[in-house]
C-alpha cells in the first residue's frame, strides 16, 4: 500500500484546525501548549574548546508552523510530515565554559536567540491497538531532522558583566553561529522529538483509528 494522497490532505487540514488548541493547550487531554514550547535541558558536544549548555529552554513561534507535505503509510504505520517555521525565538539559561578567540571564558544567565527559515523533517512510528472494542493508534517513536536558515545568539553576564567582553564574545559566537548549532542541532532535534511525541499521543489518544483516518 502506498502513502494516501487523500488522507494524507485531509490529514494536512484537520492538523491546520488544531492549531487554536496547540496554542492554548488542553489540560483535560493532556494536550500542553506550544506557545511557548518547553524543552528539557540542552548540552553542546564540545567543539573546539567551547562547551554550552541551556536549560529552561522556551521557544516562541511554533504556532506559526505551515505544513509542507504529509505522507502516510498504513500499513507500515508510517506518518511523515514537513514542516516550515518561519521565526523561531528563544529563552533560556545557559552554561559556558571554553574559549573564544584564545580568552578563557565561563559564565552563566540569560540567552536570547532568533532563528529563521526553520525547515523539519518528522518521521512518527505508530502501532495500533485495541480499547473498548475499537482500533486506535498509538505512536512509539518520533523522529526529527532540522535546518535552519540563519539566526543569531545573545548571551549576558560573561566575565562578571564587563560590557565590552561579552560583546566580544557574543560576535564570535555570531560569526561562528553555523559551527555552534551544527553541535546543537542533535540535541535540539531530539529534544524536540521527545516533546512532540507526547504532544501527538495526546492528540489521537481519545479518538478511534477510523475517527482519525476516513479512508
Amino acid at each position: 500500500m502506498s502513502f494516501t494522497e487523500n488522507n494524507s490532505i485531509v490529514h494536512s487540514s484537520a492538523v491546520e484546525e488544531l492549531r487554536p488548541y496547540l496554542v492554548k493547550g488542553v489540560p483535560d487531554l493532556k494536550l500542553p501548549s506550544i506557545e511557548p514550547l518547553i524543552m528539557n535541558e540542552l548540552i553542546s558536544e564540545e567543539s573546539a574548546g567551547l562547551h554550552l549548555t541551556a536549560d529552561n529552554v522556551k521557544a516562541y513561534g511554533c504556532s506559526d508552523f505551515f505544513v509542507r507535505d504529509v505522507r502516510m503509510n498504513f500499513e507500515e504505520q508510517t506518518y511523515e510530515y514537513d514542516v516550515d517555521l518561519p521565526l523561531l525565538r528563544i529563552e533560556a539559561h545557559y552554561n559556558i565554559t571554553g574559549k573564544i578567540l584564545m580568552m578563557p571564558i565561563k559564565g552563566e544567565g540569560p540567552l536570547q536567540a532568533n532563528v529563521t527559515n526553520c525547515k523539519s523533517k518528522t518521521k512518527l512510528k505508530g502501532e495500533l491497538y485495541e480499547k473498548e472494542g475499537e482500533i486506535h493508534v498509538r505512536y512509539k517513536e518520533m523522529t526529527v531532522h532540522v535546518t535552519i536558515g540563519g539566526g543569531e545568539v545573545k548571551v549576558e553576564n560573561l566575565f562578571n558583566g564587563d560590557k565590552l567582553l561579552n560583546d566580544i564574545v557574543n560576535d564570535s559566537i555570531n560569526k561562528n553561529f553555523d559551527s555552534l548549532l551544527n553541535e546543537l542541532l542533535p540535541v535540539i532535534e531530539r529534544a524536540l522529538g521527545t516533546a512532540f511525541l507526547d504532544i501527538s499521543n495526546a492528540i489521537v489518544e481519545p479518538y478511534t483509528f477510523k475517527q482519525l483516518f476516513p479512508h
